[in-house]
């Protein structure tokens, strides 16, 4: 036992160490001494050296002993922010025994050790507590308030969502976000309204939190975003249709073709692209109806969204837009056929790989090689190997690997002296799967 105490002693004196991969090692010599290398460790918790600090706590985290959580409760308090942070999740790695002592600190005099003691209790994922986190919704420190919010989403407390939505009012931009997130997680439905609300945040943090807390709770949320589709808003607008895009809500078919029709352009490009994630040919006549539409960023969203449709029939529209004049629309498109991968979709491809845009070419070479057909694709393929972009090139040579192109090997070999780096690592990956 002296022996081993003796050697947990002179690992934590090396715990100086400059180089983090040599404390990470030591840590775990420490960890396997067990009980004997505690008391070093919390001593260790007092180093002038913060890197020292972090790594104590680390180590007495992982040895999950309860007798460090009075010496870990002090370290939330520590000068040093990553110090506090190591502390609080060494005391979440303690587990239960450790929830007494972090109740205590969330309503002491520290507001660090308040902030870290909420957040380790949220992790812990003991609901019991809730009532205690939801007291420090009020606390005077609006980072002590934050960790609250988090540690109440986290823990999924039905208790917590009435007050949480009163936080999702606050004028304070990282309460509100914090709160929207946190209802998310709930999925309570009485958060649907006020979420929807939050739509109309002046703030887009805000407002992209409520929409994806909105999409989290579900198919239990469609019937309220139908009601609110007409909002005077076109914001509000615009992310009700991606939200109900989210989660493929088939119900809103009609609601989101009528939206292709909106004033506002954002609110059609979400549109198209949320009838795609829907999936449904039927569909299909309503998107293609888009492909001439002046915006281009709009005829780039129809072709997105009959990417995602996935069948045969949108093939000739996609090699159709592969013509457009907007290089990210082509490029969309390219992308697109290699989604539906079917015969058909080679021949425009292989066009594609002419185009002007470079990163058109890129995504025609890799979308020939998801279509995984051989006959018609490798010699272009193979051609595109002279391509002047290291991207392209690159692609070429994952799409032969992918299509099994043995032809390709003398080419490939002559690629091994390539002046890009990533270009040489991809041909040494592929001639290892080809000669295989």
């Amino acid at each position: 036992m002296a022996a081993m105490s003796k050697q947990a002693a002179q690992l934590v004196s090396k715990l100086r160490a400059k180089s983090s991969t040599s404390r990470d090692e030591i840590v775990a010599q420490l960890v396997e001494l067990g009980s004997e290398a505690v008391p070093p460790l919390l001593r260790a918790l007092a180093h002038k050296d913060y890197k020292v600090r972090i790594a104590a706590a680390e180590a007495l985290g992982k040895l999950r002993d309860p007798g460090a959580i009075p010496d870990l409760i002090e370290a939330l308090s520590d000068s040093s922010k990553n110090v506090q942070e190591a502390a609080a999740e060494a005391l979440t790695r303690v587990g239960d025994a450790a929830a007494p002592a972090l109740l205590d600190a969330l309503i002491g005099k520290d507001q660090a050790a308040r902030k870290w003691a909420a957040e380790a209790l949220g992790n812990l994922g003991d609901e019991s507590v809730a009532m205690q986190l939801i007291a420090r919704l009020n606390d005077p420190n609006v980072e002590v308030q934050r960790a609250a919010v988090t540690a109440l989403g986290g823990l999924k407390s039905k208790r917590a969502i009435e007050p949480l939505i009163d936080v999702l009012g606050s004028e304070n931009v990282e309460l509100a976000r914090a709160a929207a997130e946190a209802l998310g997680k709930i999925k309570g439905t009485i958060a649907i309204e006020p979420l929807t609300t939050a739509l109309s945040s002046p703030s887009v943090d805000v407002r992209a939190a409520a929409a994806g807390s909105l999409a989290r709770v579900g198919k239990r949320a469609v019937p309220h975003l139908l009601k609110s589709i007409h909002h005077e808003d076109y914001i509000v607008r615009r992310w009700i249709v991606e939200i109900l895009g989210e989660i493929g809500a088939e119900e809103a078919r009609d609601t989101l073709i009528e939206a292709l029709t909106d004033p506002n352009e954002r609110v059609v490009h979400y549109a198209a692209i949320a009838l795609g994630r829907i999936g449904k040919p039927s569909v299909i006549p309503h998107l293609v109806a888009l492909l001439d539409h002046e915006k281009e960023d709009v005829r780039c969203a129809a072709v997105q969204g009959l990417s995602s449709i996935g069948t045969y029939q949108v093939v000739q529209h996609l090699s159709q837009m592969l013509e457009d004049s907007d290089w990210v629309t082509r490029l969309t498109a390219a992308r697109g056929l290699g989604q539906v991968a079917t015969r058909t979709c080679v021949e425009p491809l292989v066009k594609a790989l002419g185009d002007s845009e470079w990163s058109v070419r890129r995504h025609a070479a890799a979308s020939l090689g998801e279509v995984g057909i051989k006959k018609g694709a490798a010699g272009p393929l193979i051609e595109a190997l002279d391509d002047p972009k290291p991207s392209v090139v690159r692609a070429a040579v994952i799409s032969l690997g992918q299509l099994k192109a043995t032809e390709a090997l003398p080419r490939l070999q002559k690629l091994l002296k390539h002046d890009d780096d990533k270009v040489k690592l991809a041909v040494q990956e592929t001639l290892e799967l080809l000669e295989a």
